[in-house]
């Protein structure tokens, strides 16, 4: 049996916690003896929405941000809507060359790993983490690489078991989360 849930929120930070709150709920529901899954869920969502908020113009736009959550037998999917330009890779934003198809990007270097993006087709980007050594935080060198964007999206890759960012024309993304259950 397939169940949907669906959230629309105002695209403002105040609102982070409605969103955390109505995932802890929805993963009372998926993960009933696991609270560590259920704030995991919730940290997943905090990182997406807070993201949408800073980085999108679903705010200027005063659009609302939509989650919808479809769980199907072992699988929750996650889909979630906002606005914006996409992302920019090698000076391009959606539609992305072919040139570009099937390459893979360094994101972000985190404090134990890299987040990486692959161009999956002209409107599609797949988001993963790769672990490696975890950076000495006593050596303020190592933290002048650290600061900035991406963070919130290590966070989201590895809690989650794949991530895409799709146009779906108009300016509008839809980012779709799987994680088996």
């Amino acid at each position: 049996m397939r169940e949907i849930t669906r959230l629309h929120v105002p695209s403002k930070i105040k609102y982070t916690k409605l969103v955390e709150d109505f995932t802890y709920s929805l993963g009372e529901h998926i993960y009933p003896d696991d609270d560590g899954a259920r704030n995991r869920l919730s940290a997943v969502m905090n990182e997406v929405f807070t993201n949408i908020v800073k980085h999108s113009d679903t705010s200027i736009q005063d659009e609302m941000v939509r989650f919808q959550m479809e769980i199907e037998s072992s699988l929750l999917v996650i889909s979630i809507y906002d606005n914006g330009p996409g992302i920019e890779i090698e000076n391009q934003l959606p539609p992305y060359d072919k040139s570009l198809i099937g390459k893979r990007k360094k994101l972000r270097k985190v404090i134990d790993g890299i987040v990486y993006l692959t161009v999956l087709d002209p409107n599609s980007l797949s988001f993963y983490f790769v672990k490696g050594e975890e950076t000495e935080l006593q050596d303020p060198e190592n933290l002048d690489g650290l600061r900035g964007h991406g963070l919130g999206l290590s966070i989201v890759t590895k809690i989650m078991d794949s991530i895409t960012y799709t146009s779906i024309g108009e300016g509008k993304y839809d980012w779709k989360m799987t994680k088996k259950l």
